[in-house]
């Protein structure tokens, strides 16, 4: 079995019910399920078993509804810490540049499941990979990796397809991430793609608000 599936609380719910059928089944059928012990007998042992699975099932449930909100909460942290002060410097702002084009390349490796070809089309098909991205989160660097794979792609994409343009900023402060301050702009009109990156990720808003906001 993979990590994810010896994660997930379904295979202990799936447990109880088994232990619930079986003396059902047992009272129906003696002779083909348990014939040497007593009905009451395996009454009580599934009572028992079947409270420690679902104990177990639902301490999964918690344990990924407080991971999901950690991850949530580096996310938005990761959008929240920027911060471009001026005056910018050239070199610092030609290496966002850089890191930008690099991961737009990337985009292949990094977005495949939707089949990342910088169409508008593509992304409606960006929210069924959101999930899988968020769960990949276990620091604040994945976040900011995550962070700058998707507000890339968006950036990117509008930059294709509706006439925007980036406009590299940089934040010294964040290192190798600098670039996440980075926007877009059309007819002097700005737009934070790794704003909304960080609003689509957590759940804040959905691809249709971004696409009325862009189109």
């Amino acid at each position: 079995m993979t990590s994810e599936k010896l994660h997930s609380p379904y295979p202990w719910f799936v447990l109880v019910a088994l232990l619930a059928l079986a003396p059902v089944l047992n009272n129906m059928y003696p002779v083909s399920f348990f014939p040497a012990l007593p009905s009451f007998v395996v009454e009580l042992v599934c009572v028992f078993a079947g409270s420690g699975a679902a104990a177990m099932g639902f301490l999964r449930v918690w344990n990924r509804l407080q991971s999901r909100s950690r991850t949530r909460a580096l996310v938005r942290q990761a959008a929240e810490w920027r911060n471009a002060s001026d005056p910018q410097e050239e070199s610092e702002v030609a290496n966002a540049g850089r890191s930008i084009s690099r991961l737009a390349r990337n985009a292949d490796e990094d977005l495949r499941e939707i089949g990342p070809d910088f169409s508008m089309a593509s992304l409606a098909r960006l929210p069924q990979l959101l999930p899988v991205l968020m769960e990949e989160v276990g620091n604040e660097a994945d976040a900011r990796i995550r962070l700058g794979v998707v507000g890339t792609y968006l950036g990117e994409t509008l930059c294709r397809n509706q006439g925007y343009q980036w406009h590299f900023r940089a934040d010294p402060s964040l290192r190798q991430f600098s670039y996440l301050c980075s926007i877009v702009k059309k007819e002097g009109r700005g737009l934070d793609p790794y704003a909304w990156a960080s609003d689509l990720l957590t759940g804040r808003k959905k691809i249709s608000d971004f696409m009325k906001e862009t189109t």
